[in-house]
């Protein structure tokens, strides 16, 4: 599966995904920029260090849309079957999305305390960072001891996707894109 994390304003991005035997999904605008590493980014690093097939990119990879993603308009499919992928899409996305448990929640919860932890070695104290690490600290104590065990043992490599990553988007003009290969995180032509 191709991850395209596209810039689309100076404050703006949106991702494009393509999929075997699956429609190209779109989201654009998409939630969360950031100049660093923008919200969705932050997912696929850590569900792909965690190896989670049940977050957001692992249900899109099985079928689903995350509940956010639409059938790309235009491309091969005519507006009818354009409609009725749009529609199984729905559907299998909701299903998905009832079935991701407790990866689901484990994706959402890595993200913000690998994102909180990244940021905090680069930005300066304040009341504001001090609220964030505290919430990171009580978030980390809700989870299990093999949840933690398993972040703890992902970190040097999500840091060091994140570094990577951010480097490369700060750099990418307007109108480009950082395309990653899922489950591998691997930069695509």
């Amino acid at each position: 599966m191709k991850v395209h994390f596209i810039r689309s304003g100076e404050r703006r991005y949106g991702m494009r995904i393509e999929r075997v035997d699956a429609p190209v999904l779109v989201m654009d605008p998409a939630p969360g920029f950031d100049p660093d590493v923008p919200h969705d980014m932050v997912h696929f690093v850590v569900e792909a260090a965690l190896g989670l097939q049940n977050g957001v990119f692992g249900q899109i990879a099985a079928g689903g849309d995350a509940g956010s993603f639409h059938v790309e308009a235009g491309g091969a499919l005519s507006a009818k079957e354009r409609q009725r992928a749009a529609r199984k899409q729905v559907q299998k996305g909701a299903k998905l999305i009832k079935a991701q448990g407790r990866e689901g929640e484990l994706s959402e919860l890595a993200a913000f305390l690998f994102d909180i932890a990244w940021r905090s070695s680069t930005r300066p104290d304040s009341a504001a960072q001090r609220a964030a690490l505290g919430e990171a600290e009580r978030t980390r104590t809700s989870l299990s001891a093999d949840e933690r065990a398993r972040i703890d043992a992902a970190r040097q490599r999500v840091f060091a996707d994140f570094d990577r990553l951010s480097a490369a988007w700060r750099a990418l003009p307007v109108g480009e894109a950082l395309v990653l290969e899922w489950p591998s995180g691997q930069p695509m032509g």
